[in-house]
């Protein structure tokens, strides 16, 4: 068996391989196939809308995770965006040959080693291990080489870089107008808090506008960070807490409460809460609400039932003058002289 017979069999390419084309190659590919660390702000601004006037279908693949059998398929245009993990190094270098081209997008001067000097030592070495390291390989491979700034691109000029603009889609610059829901829970709302994950989770499957905030520590954090559109803020106290509900607008407030000892003993205390930032409150339908909101005219009571709360919060979400309606009157009940 030949040497390159062999490099074929296992899919190493036999030498440097030489850039391709230019844009021109990314825009005759089969697949535009992106690998990242998840969205951010250089993806969306930048190279996002610029790979998708260009035309050919765009997968992204998050590459912290292994790639899977046939994640990489013949005619794809890869790019990688800031960062390469090994596993993905090595099925790039596999399939090279069979590619339509490589590019590596930079936003941050991560191959110069005395930028990365003046950063956090922990967070320059995972810049090194991730990106910088990889730039021998890079030119191996005959990537090419696509920058977020005329500076970088300045710096760089031997690699005869690409400069993608700055061009966010507009519905982005200006997004449709969100619907805040909100949930002012404290610690003691452990078991609330769980079972409003599942309901959130299907709310923000269902509705592109809303945009959830709690309250929570860490463990919080890590249950709900996945979800779209949802912020976990750190609990604060009640001086802080009065100041920031005071600067803050919200449209629905959530208040569930579940059956129990401790619950039985609570007060109506959310319905100022929510009345106060101008938001309709969605109650349970048991004491303290039941008996204190008044169900359709300055609060909604509902059911223990996930989906019941889906639907409301749905609907109500949708239905701006109606909110204010209800919201108006909670407010206004306890702002009477």
């Amino acid at each position: 068996m030949t040497r390159l017979s062999w490099r074929r069999l296992v899919g190493r390419a036999a030498g440097p391989v030489a850039p391709r084309g230019g844009p021109d190659a990314a825009a005759s590919a089969a697949r535009l196939v992106v690998l990242e660390e998840g969205p951010s702000a250089s993806a969306d601004y930048i190279l996002l809308p610029w790979l998708q006037r260009l035309g050919p279908p765009l997968v992204r693949m998050d590459v912290r995770q292994p790639p899977s059998a046939g994640a990489l398929q013949r005619g794809d245009f890869v790019v990688v965006q800031r960062y390469l993990h090994a596993a993905w190094r090595t099925a790039i270098e596999r399939q090279r040959t069979d590619l339509a081209g490589l590019a590596w997008f930079l936003d941050d001067d991560v191959l110069d080693p005395a930028a990365l000097g003046e950063l956090d030592a922990r967070y320059a070495g995972r810049l090194r291990r991730l990106a910088s390291d990889h730039r021998p390989w890079f030119e191996r491979m005959g990537s090419q080489w696509w920058l977020s700034t005329e500076a970088l691109a300045a710096k760089y000029a031997a690699l005869s870089p690409q400069v993608l603009p700055l061009a966010p889609p507009p519905a982005l610059v200006a997004p449709a107008p969100a619907v805040r829901v909100v949930y002012d829970g404290t610690a003691s709302h452990a078991r609330e808090l769980d079972w409003l994950l599942p309901v959130l989770q299907e709310v923000q499957r269902r509705c592109a506008t809303t945009h959830v905030e709690l309250f929570g520590d860490l463990a919080v954090n890590r249950r709900f960070r996945d979800l779209p559109r949802v912020a976990v803020l750190h609990p604060m106290r009640w001086p802080s807490y009065l100041a920031h509900t005071a600067a803050r607008r919200a449209d629905i407030g959530l208040a569930p409460l579940l059956p129990g000892v401790f619950n039985a003993a609570r007060g109506p205390v959310k319905m100022v809460d929510y009345a106060r930032q101008g938001a309709v409150g969605l109650y349970s339908r048991r004491p303290p609400y039941e008996g204190f909101v008044q169900d359709g005219v300055d609060g909604v009571l509902l059911p223990d039932d996930p989906g019941a709360w889906v639907e409301a919060i749905v609907h109500w979400a949708g239905e701006a003058v109606g909110r204010g309606r209800l919201a108006a009157a909670a407010r206004a009940r306890f702002t009477r002289g």
